[in-house]
C-alpha cells in the first residue's frame, strides 16, 4: 500500500530526472553546434549527463555527417581504403576540402567550387609537398624534397618558369622562357658560385679566381677573361684567328699573341727581363720574320728573317752615335752595311763570303767623303777620296795593299783657281 509520503517521494523523483534529462539536453545540443562551426569532424560525442546518468566513452560508426540548419551536409567524418577521411562542404554543397591518408602519410587538398583542384598539402616518398594550381587546373607553384633539398617551382599552366632549391654541393636557382628552354641559372658549390646566361654567358668564381667565359651559338668559346690572386688573362677567338693576353706572374713576364686559324702565333709581345718590350711578327706556319726589342740601354733594334728564319736585315740605334743597318745574303753573310758615325755616314758593301769589297764614308775628323775597293781577301787595292784642298785623288794598289800610283801627284794654283796637274 502506497503512502501520501512515499508518493510526494516518487514526484520528486521525478521531478529532478525530468530537469536532468533537460540540461542533458541542452548540452548536447550545444556541442552539435559547435561541431558544426568549427569545421572538424570528431569521433566522440560529449555526453555530459546527470551524475545519475551514464558516461560514454566511445562511439564506434562508418560514417558521422554534421549539417547546417538547413539540413545539409557540412561535414562529413568516414573511412576509406587508405585509411580515415573528413570532407568539407560550403552551404551551397560545393566539396572545397579533405583531410585524409595517402600510401607516404597524410594528405590534405583544397577544391574551388567547379571542382578543380588549387591547393595541396600531402606526403611523398621523399618527404613533403606543396602545390598551387590555378583556376583552370594548371599548377602554378610547387614546393617538395627533390632528393638533394628544398626545391620551389614557379610554372605557368604546368610549364616551368623559375626554380630554386638545394643541391648535393650547394644551392641553384633557374629561370625558363616560354619555350621552356632555361635562360639563366645560378648556382653554388662549395666555395664557388656559377652565373651562366643561355649557356652562353659563364661567369665562375671562387675564393681565389674568377672565370667568364663567352660562347656562340655553337657553344663554341669566342672570348674568356680569367682572373687568379695574382695573374689575369684574356682570349678573344674568331674564325680566323684568336688574341691572348696574359698578365703575367711572378715567374713570367706579361704577353700578348694573336694566333692564326691555324693555330700558329702569328704575332707576339711580351717584356723582357730587363723591363724593355719586344714585338715579334711570325709566318703562317709560326716562324718569327720579324722583330722590334728595346735593349737594356733603351736603344731600339728591328730585324727581318726570311720564311726559314735566318736573319736578312737589322737595324738598331746606338746612344750618341746614332744608327747602323746591316743587309744579309741568303747564306747568313752581311752583303750591306749603313751606319751612321760621330762624323757622318758609312756604307760597307761584302761579297759572298762576308769580305768588304766596298767602304764609302767620312774620314776620322774630316767633313768630306772616301770610298775604298776591296779584293776577295778584303785588301783594299783602290782608294777615291779628296785632299786637304778638297781635289780628288785616286789611289791604285797592289794584291798586298801596297801603293802603286796616285792620281794627281801635285797641284798647283792659277788664276782659275787651284787645278791637280799631272807631273
Amino acid at each position: 500500500m502506497t503512502t501520501s509520503m512515499n508518493q510526494d517521494r516518487i514526484e520528486a523523483r521525478l521531478q529532478e530526472l525530468e530537469s536532468n534529462l533537460a540540461t542533458t539536453r541542452r548540452s548536447l545540443r550545444r556541442t552539435r553546434r559547435w561541431l558544426g562551426m568549427s569545421g572538424i569532424g570528431g569521433v566522440v560525442l560529449l555526453a555530459a549527463a546527470a551524475a545519475d546518468l551514464a558516461v560514454i566513452d566511445v562511439i564506434r560508426t562508418k560514417r558521422m555527417e554534421i549539417i547546417d540548419d538547413m539540413g545539409n551536409v557540412v561535414l562529413a567524418a568516414a573511412g576509406d581504403a587508405d585509411g580515415g577521411r573528413l570532407d568539407i562542404w560550403t552551404p551551397k554543397g560545393c566539396n572545397v576540402m579533405r583531410i585524409s591518408a595517402n600510401d607516404n602519410g597524410g594528405d590534405m587538398a583544397l577544391w574551388n567550387c567547379q571542382g578543380q583542384s588549387i591547393a595541396g598539402l600531402f606526403a611523398n616518398e621523399q618527404g613533403g609537398e606543396v602545390s598551387i594550381w590555378n583556376n583552370t587546373g594548371g599548377r602554378s607553384a610547387r614546393l617538395h624534397d627533390s632528393g638533394q633539398g628544398g626545391l620551389l617551382e614557379l610554372k605557368k599552366d604546368d610549364s616551368l618558369r623559375a626554380s630554386i632549391g638545394g643541391t648535393m654541393l650547394g644551392s641553384a636557382v633557374e629561370l625558363f622562357d616560354t619555350k621552356d628552354a632555361r635562360i639563366t641559372s645560378i648556382s653554388t658549390a662549395d666555395d664557388a658560385g656559377y652565373l651562366a646566361i643561355r649557356d652562353q654567358l659563364q661567369l665562375a668564381s671562387t675564393s681565389s679566381r674568377t672565370q667568364m667565359t663567352l660562347m656562340d651559338e655553337d657553344k663554341t668559346n669566342v672570348a674568356q677573361l680569367y682572373g687568379g690572386a695574382d695573374m689575369a688573362s684574356l682570349s678573344i677567338k674568331s674564325p680566323t684567328g684568336t688574341v691572348k693576353v696574359h698578365s703575367g706572374d711572378q715567374a713570367t713576364p706579361p704577353t700578348m699573341a694573336v694566333i692564326n686559324g691555324q693555330g700558329q702565333i702569328g704575332a707576339h709581345m711580351t717584356i723582357r727581363e730587363h723591363g724593355g718590350g719586344t714585338l715579334t711578327a711570325s709566318s703562317s706556319d709560326g716562324m718569327e720574320v720579324a722583330s722590334i726589342r728595346s735593349d737594356e740601354s733603351g736603344n731600339g733594334r728591328v730585324d727581318l728573317s726570311d720564311k726559314l728564319g735566318t736573319l736578312m736585315a737589322t737595324m738598331q740605334t746606338l746612344s750618341q752615335r746614332g744608327a747602323t743597318m746591316a743587309l744579309m745574303s741568303p747564306n747568313g753573310k752581311r752583303a750591306c752595311a749603313l751606319a751612321a758615325s760621330e762624323n757622318g755616314g758609312v756604307l760597307n758593301l761584302s761579297n759572298g763570303q762576308g769580305s768588304p769589297v766596298l767602304v764609302g764614308g767620312i774620314p776620322a775628323g774630316r767633313r768630306d767623303g772616301a770610298l775604298n775597293l776591296y779584293n776577295q781577301r778584303g785588301v783594299p787595292v783602290i782608294s777615291a777620296g779628296s785632299t786637304i784642298g778638297g781635289f780628288g785623288q785616286l789611289s791604285i794598289n797592289d794584291d798586298n795593299g801596297h801603293r802603286l800610283i796616285t792620281f794627281p801627284q801635285r797641284f798647283e794654283s792659277t788664276n782659275a783657281g787651284t787645278m791637280p796637274t799631272d807631273q
